[in-house]
């Protein structure tokens, strides 16, 4: 489920259980054991290994052949280059040199959480990330207590982090007392703490350095990032490079695991690329109509590219570092001789007290306390529906420590192997302390539960074919609910199985889609979700519904409109509906009845109206179904069929011969009225962000932003003065589309294409704007997900505004009524666009009618381009104007349309 696939600690991509889960990828021995992996699972059969090698190391210590423990890995392997050698023994190697690959995948999934993942926002962060600061506080401060004093006291670094894979096991374990919420929580805290613990081994640990070889180091990882700029992308030059700045960390006194760490938060890392993708797919169709090795090779690198460097990485390394590294790392570290000498001397020994107590009880204390703080000073909030009782729990697992907490002894008690073996055996015993704290503070909350609070399993509320999207015959005796996210790619797969159940029952089956958009991993989920509600409103529902499960990677505005207009929607209502947020309620209405349905990700199936918890392939619900209950829809894959409509052209009405210039605008243009949100004034926490960005420069009464025909313009916000967007500027037929002040943003969803501007940005007095640059837009918005959300969806009433004043006729009527529909055909017949304003549904008709100074006892009214009203006109009227040369050309100022009466 989705839920279940936050991107933080999770490949970008590879193979899929059967339970509709993302698994590591892999190729020749990972590929072999494939499916013992996919048995196994990317969480708890990691932590398993892990376990698994930890009691074979403890096995093998202890036996008859104990000795042969330390001889092993105290081994020796050298390398040597003619009069140069490196000599470590097998531990170190392992320690030094195959651990480099644990923390490159650790500094990817840093990388990407910063980039494009939860940490982006950071005040959902902020809780996790300040409770993951005390966290590591607090347990290195009970440490130092218990050895206040004692040279062991700089082993505080052992007691600071959180072993992610084992948290996961045992969070796999918990189950349902685990709820999502309180995962995403941990996911995000045990970055945090990452990032920590990498600091500390890199300032504290870090001894004799030597400034020579450090900065060999630097010079290296600069020749990676001038390769970067070089494109060159592929691996080989970058390996080489990686080993010397490897060789150069070990000799210069850094600890040279932290090379993977830096050299992976200088790997590339972004969603993936529309054109890079596109580019990706025109290569496939050439090596699918004509197969040679240059095709294939070309398609296969194409292919490569349209990902980041970072995800592909990560894919690559995360299932060798799980199943492979990790556990030879526990099977070289965690063996130690448990005689009784040993263990009484732990038992007795500041240093293993001071472990235990610091992971047990420091990391569950330090954790709380962060919590509380975060919420007590308004940083942020905990999810709804957290109980403390259930992040007591979580903060208590987070006291595992074992895989970077064994790696640190390794480096806090060089040289005193007695020290160290008590450390050891702290983290050993800690790890289980900590796992068993913490699976009964998740046993005390299920205990404390309030009776019927357990989670609700019915259909809440239940199917209403008046309100719910239903496909099948209303009255069908066997009922399918999917709880569906429109980016959700296991929605997307899950859409086979229920079409194939469709066409197993036939009549029998009826089908409901209920919204449940997951906005924190699916940015474009919600405004999806909304799209098909407005093409609801237009009864196109499931048209919309198949088109953009059909076309999981185009959700952004613009292509919902493109959507909108191929399967043949009113696009203007469209997009001014969209923009408007007229169907939030709507979808919020189904996000609510999930909550209350007990729903934790998508899909989730609902049989009979009690929620299905098996497998949801067809045969798993058919199954279901035949037991007492209901069924679904497909995307069409193709996307042929109506499609081929095209989103039609802005701007320019018919050019007729060259046009003599026009003279200057009037400055005293008054302000464009803010209707439906187009044009909203942005506050001042919203306008410091976009200043942070961009440039403020001053520009002149006449200047030009930026002019129709040019290949692009960037993001402008208005700081004083006035600007006016023009339409065909410096021509007698310019006509004034929209005026800009203070706090307002120029622009329209053309913003985002690579098609040529099609209007002028004229200045009228004197103002101050703030350019914000294409390349760092993106970031401004992935600061304030608001002010993305806000521009988006005035953007989309904009190009609403747009397609009207493009469209050779409005009509304003009545949807349903006949006569709408004869002007509808009429100009469909004459080749003629068409923007229908439907007064039943739309807020702003009646302030419409108004303007043009009609009554509903004139509808239906039509409004040519060129501002001539016709009220209730006949199709000889309509014929005489088309032909009279489609209308008069004289330019329209802002504000109430001219009237004239036929």
């Amino acid at each position: 489920m989705s839920t279940d696939s936050v991107p933080a600690l999770r490949p970008a991509g590879g193979g899929e259980d059967p339970g509709g889960q993302s698994s590591p990828g892999g190729h020749g021995l990972l590929a072999r054991v494939a499916p013992l992996r996919r048995s196994l699972r990317t969480e708890a059969g990691s932590a398993g290994l892990l376990l698994a090698a930890t009691v074979a190391a403890l096995l093998w210590a202890n036996s008859p052949v104990g000795d042969s423990y330390a001889a092993f890995w105290h081994t020796e392997l050298a390398l040597r280059w003619g009069a140069t050698e490196l000599s470590l023994d097998l531990k170190h190697w392992v320690n030094d040199g195959l651990m480099v690959f644990f923390f490159f995948v650790v500094g990817l999934e840093i990388k990407r959480e910063l980039v494009i993942g939860e940490l982006t926002d950071r005040r959902r962060a902020a809780v996790p990330a300040l409770a993951a600061v005390t966290g590591l506080a607090v347990p290195a401060l009970v440490y130092v207590a218990f050895n206040l004093g004692d040279e062991a006291a700089s082993g505080w670094g052992v007691v600071i982090s959180t072993d992610t894979a084992f948290l996961l096991g045992v969070l796999a374990l918990v189950g349902p007392s685990c709820p999502a919420p309180l995962r995403l929580f941990l996911l995000t805290l045990a970055i945090a703490d990452d990032v920590g613990a990498l600091l500390v081994i890199a300032v504290f640990y870090t001894d004799d350095l030597q400034l020579l070889a450090l900065g060999l180091a630097v010079v290296g990882l600069g020749l990676m990032l001038g390769l970067r700029y070089l494109r060159v992308w592929r691996g080989p030059a970058y390996l080489v490079l990686a080993c010397a700045v490897w060789a150069a960390m070990y000799e210069s006194g850094v600890h040279p695991t932290l090379a993977g760490v830096v050299i992976a938060l200088l790997t590339p890392a972004y969603a993936a690329r529309r054109e890079e993708v596109a580019d990706a797919a025109r290569l496939v169709r050439a090596y699918q109509q004509s197969p040679n090795p240059g095709f294939a090779r070309a398609a296969r690198l194409s292919i490569d590219r349209s990902v980041s460097a970072g995800e592909r990485l990560q894919q690559l390394w995360q299932p060798w570092t799980s199943f492979v590294i990790v556990p030879v790392f526990a099977l070289a570290n965690a063996g130690v001789p448990l005689t009784g000498e040993t263990l009484r001397a732990a038992a007795s020994s500041p240093v293993t007290l001071g472990v235990v107590a610091g992971l047990v009880l420091g990391k569950l204390v330090g954790i709380l306390a962060g919590t509380g703080l975060a919420v007590r000073l308004g940083l942020g909030a905990l999810a709804p529906g957290l109980t403390g009782l259930q992040v007591a729990g979580g903060a208590a697992l987070s006291g595992i420590g074992f895989t970077i907490s064994l790696f640190i002894v390794d480096l806090a008690f060089t040289g005193d192997e007695r020290l160290a073996d008590q450390a050891r055996v702290g983290v050993l015993a800690a790890s289980v302390l900590a796992a068993l704290l913490g699976w009964a503070l998740f046993r005390v909350a299920d205990l404390r539960r309030p009776a019927g609070a357990v989670r609700p399993s019915a259909l809440d509320p239940p199917v209403d074919p008046g309100r719910d999207h239903v496909r099948g015959p209303a009255d069908a005796p066997l009922t399918l609910v999917e709880y569906g996210d429109f980016e959700c790619p296991f929605c997307g797969r899950a859409t086979g199985s229920v079409e194939e159940l469709r066409e197993r029952f036939g009549d029998r089956l009826r089908y409901v889609f209920r919204h449940l958009p997951l906005v924190d991993v699916h940015p474009h989920a919600r405004l999806a979700a909304e799209a098909a509600e407005a093409a609801a409103a237009q009864g196109r529902f499931w048209e919309m519904h198949d088109r953009l499960f059909a076309m999981q990677d185009r959700l952004t505005p613009p292509d919902l409109l493109e959507h909108a207009a191929a399967i043949g929607l009113d696009v203007p209502r469209f997009a001014r509906d969209l923009g408007a947020g007229r169907y939030a309620r709507r979808v919020q209405e189904d996000v609510d009845s999930a909550e209350a349905s007990g729903v934790e990700g998508t899909p989730t199936f609902f049989v009979g109206g009690h929620r299905h918890t098996g497998p949801h392939d067809a045969d798993s619900l058919a199954a279901a179904l035949l037991a007492g209950t209901g069924a679904g829809p497909v995307a069409d894959p193709s996307g042929d069929g109506v499609g081929a409509r095209v989103l039609p052209a802005l701007g320019g009405r018919r050019d007729g011969p060259a046009r003599p210039p026009a003279g200057p605008l009037p400055s005293d243009l008054p302000e464009t009225p803010d209707r439906d949100g187009a044009f909203p004034r942005l506050g001042d926490a919203q306008v410091a962000l976009l200043e942070r960005y961009g440039t403020r420069r001053t520009w002149q009464p006449g200047q030009t932003l930026f002019r129709e025909g040019d290949p692009g313009y960037e993001f402008q916000l208005v700081l004083s003065g006035s600007v006016a967007v023009v339409e065909h500027h410096g021509h007698p037929d310019q006509r004034v589309v929209s005026v800009h002040g203070a706090r307002r943003f120029l622009g329209e969803l053309d913003l985002f294409s690579d098609r040529p501007v099609f209007l002028t940005a004229v200045v009228l007095r004197p103002a101050e704007v703030v350019t914000v640059p294409d390349a760092r837009i993106g970031q401004a918005f992935a600061a304030d997900p608001a002010l993305e959300e806000l521009v988006l969806r005035a953007f989309l009433v904009r190009r609403s505004l747009l397609l009207e004043l493009a469209a050779d006729l409005r009509v304003v009527g009545r949807g349903t009524s006949g006569e709408t529909a004869r002007l509808r055909r009429f100009a469909e017949h004459h080749g003629l666009t068409a923007a229908v304003v439907d007064v039943g549904t739309d807020d702003d008709a009646r302030a419409l009618l108004a303007d043009l100074g009609v009554t509903d006892d004139d509808l239906p009214v039509v409004v040519w381009r060129s501002g001539r009203v016709l009220r209730r006109p006949t199709d000889a009227e309509l014929t005489a104007l088309v032909e009279d040369g489609r209308g008069p050309g004289a330019p329209v100022p802002p504000g109430p349309v001219p009237q004239e009466e036929t």
